[in-house]
């Protein structure tokens, strides 16, 4: 058979890391192997994941230095694509629990020109706790044919559609359109819902807290669906068109992120927002820079309020959400490869990015 099983991961609770990793490495033999790409977890997060993982035979971790940084499942996912060396490609999620016999039952569905996906069954918080036979638990509900995290590919054909889209950042519809371009290409992508093979562990979502600095945009899942729409639409099939895909980040030049060489203080106005983002794509400047981007202190004085009254010319004031979704659209857009180290601090009323465009991918 010979499979490679990426997951990819980030901050995950090391609890749940364990319970995973030892649910399928238990079960590994010469033909299959577990490569764990942590995309930007906190560095002393990653020393601890290194240890966990380091005694385990059949597991490889791949450590990437994109601490602050939006997550990016795709371009994780691809780091492991472009080096695999097995004829098949599964990528799973680093909160399943994997059946006992899931080595065995998963060469059923390995098939050179078939992809499969698999039925996943979804354990409350309480139900998440408790150490128990694989069959023992108490399924919550099943996730049906919309959920396609849990796919397995022949590496081939993955890799020639140039692997997942990396457009994507965030959460959502980056492996339902992997499968939507293979489909359009006349592949056949199946839905395993016979047998129960992986169980979901209940996690807290992290991510949406209102306190945290780290990069996100309320729109992006809004966004992602948008895409996906076009690609069933128009029947794309091949990925990342002209860019360069599964680039895996050189820590030297993260490293170069902490000694910016050129600092621009902005006051968010949609004309200077908009004015950096043209110009940081259109190469003006070279080395590490780094924006501060802070609320424009006319916006909300009575001056500014007595003009608007008056329908005077005003400055075209930007929120600092409207702000922070223009800068991380520009960064998906033409920088997703370049390193950088953004935050949104809401408490402070800040924005600061740091970029490093001494090689631009």
């Amino acid at each position: 058979m010979l499979l490679t099983i990426v997951i990819p991961n980030r901050n995950r609770n090391l609890d749940t890391v364990k319970r995973t990793l030892d649910s399928i490495t238990i079960q590994l033999n010469n033909e299959m192997k577990v490569v764990v790409i942590d995309y930007g977890s906190e560095s002393t997060y990653q020393k601890e994941l290194q240890n966990i993982i380091q005694p385990l035979d059949g597991v490889t971790l791949v450590t990437c230095p994109t601490q602050g940084q939006l997550w990016q499942k795709t371009r994780a996912i691809n780091i492991a694509l472009k080096q695999c060396d097995t004829p098949y490609f599964m990528v799973a999620d680093m909160d399943m629990l994997f059946h006992p016999d899931f080595v065995i039952k998963i060469q059923q569905y390995v098939r050179p020109d078939e992809v499969h996906y698999f039925k996943v069954g979804i354990l409350t918080e309480e139900e998440s706790k408790l150490e128990k036979p694989f069959e023992a638990y108490q399924v919550k509900f099943y996730t049906n044919e919309e959920a396609t995290g849990m796919t397995l590919f022949p590496t081939e054909i993955l890799k020639k559609v140039n692997g997942f889209d990396e457009f994507y950042h965030g959460w959502g519809s980056e492996d339902t359109d992997v499968h939507v371009r293979l489909r359009n290409q006349g592949i056949a992508v199946y839905f395993n819902e016979e047998e129960t093979l992986l169980l979901h562990q209940w996690h807290p979502k992290f991510y949406r807290s209102k306190d945290s600095t780290a990069p996100y945009h309320h729109n992006l899942e809004r966004i992602n669906y948008e895409y996906i729409s076009l690609s069933r639409k128009h029947k794309k099939v091949v990925a990342n068109v002209g860019r360069a895909w599964g680039v895996f980040p050189d820590k030297d030049l993260y490293v170069a992120l902490e000694k910016p060489e050129t600092i621009i203080n902005c006051n968010s106005t949609f004309d200077a927002i908009t004015a950096f983002c043209f110009q940081l794509s259109e190469g003006v400047w070279k080395g590490v820079i780094q924006l501060i981007v802070q609320p424009h202190p006319d916006e909300k004085t009575l001056k500014t309020n007595v003009k608007k009254a008056l329908k005077k010319r005003t400055p075209l004031f930007l929120s600092l959400e409207e702000a922070n979704s223009k800068l991380l659209e520009t960064i998906i857009l033409n920088h997703r490869n370049v390193p950088y180290y953004y935050s949104f601090d809401r408490k402070k009323q800040r924005i600061t990015c740091t970029i490093n465009l001494s090689s631009v991918v």
